[in-house]
């Protein structure tokens, strides 16, 4: 598989991902990694049969991404790997993802949450997840859009006291 970027972002696809972030990577498959989308049906096909640009859309569970990932999936696609928390993609690299760099997209306010950047709001948990990612030597590159400045947020992580 070649993963051109791997972002979190908690509303999994949607336009930002599909058009700005396909249309400039020309991706040929979006690869949602999400245990509860991945177990149930309507939602799997509700992503499934959604308009990518052109891309395909496959739907897995941490577990089967794991699997994909060492059976060598897609290794002439470039593909975009979306997950919805820092949690899901620490996961996936316990489970063999290598990439330089994940792409934090958007993570927006619910309760609990405090805002980091205008589209990445953190509770205690995520920093600790995004930290645990750094940690591994993964860049946290924040930028919502292609054409935005990437912001380096490991910075802005360890200035948070939790």
């Amino acid at each position: 598989m070649s993963i051109s970027l791997i972002r979190i972002d908690d509303r999994l696809i949607h336009g930002q991902v599909c058009v700005a972030w396909g249309s400039c990577l020309c991706i040929d498959r979006i690869v949602l990694v999400n245990d509860d989308v991945a177990q149930t049906e309507w939602k799997r096909a509700l992503y499934t049969e959604a308009d990518a640009m052109g891309a395909a859309i496959t739907v897995l569970d941490v577990e089967g991404f794991g699997v994909e990932c060492a059976a060598g999936a897609w290794q002439d696609e470039n593909t975009i790997v979306v997950v919805g928390t820092p949690l899901d993609a620490r996961l996936l690299f316990e489970r063999g993802l290598d990439v330089k760099s994940v792409n934090v997209g958007g993570m927006h306010y619910s309760e609990g949450k405090r805002e980091i950047l205008p589209y990445v709001y953190v509770d205690d948990d995520d920093r600790r997840e995004l930290l645990a990612i750094a940690a591994g030597g993964v860049a946290l590159e924040a930028r919502d859009v292609p054409q935005a400045d990437p912001v380096d947020l490991l910075p802005l992580l360890e200035e948070q006291t939790g």
